[in-house]
């Protein structure tokens, strides 16, 4: 995913690490690596040297995982743009599956 790779490298790094562990733990990982924020979508939660870090993403059809938006999070609150735009991937996403399989 790009948004990764523009992150600073440990930052990156802990994500990746913490998106493997989501992919073998799947939704029994819980707080304080994973968190709800609502209409669907998670975020995996992860620091480093470089600052926090955030993934949201979305479980669909039993273990599917969907990545939507990774972002270096700057200040206490994720913004909401961010926010949005994970939701409205996640819509795209699910849109595009229904088409495919009708």
């Amino acid at each position: 995913m790009k948004e990764l790779r523009k992150l600073p490298p440990t930052l990156s790094a802990s994500i990746a690490d913490a998106l493997k562990e989501l992919e073998i733990y799947g939704a029994a990982l819980q707080d304080p690596q994973v968190r709800y924020v609502g209409n669907g979508i998670r975020e995996v939660r992860v620091t480093s040297l470089e600052g926090l870090g955030r993934a949201f993403y979305f479980f669909m059809q039993g273990r599917r995982i969907y990545v939507v938006h990774i972002l270096h999070k700057k200040t206490a609150k994720t913004p909401l743009q961010d926010l949005e735009l994970a939701l409205q991937r996640m819509k795209n996403i699910k849109k595009d599956e229904y088409e495919r399989l009708r």
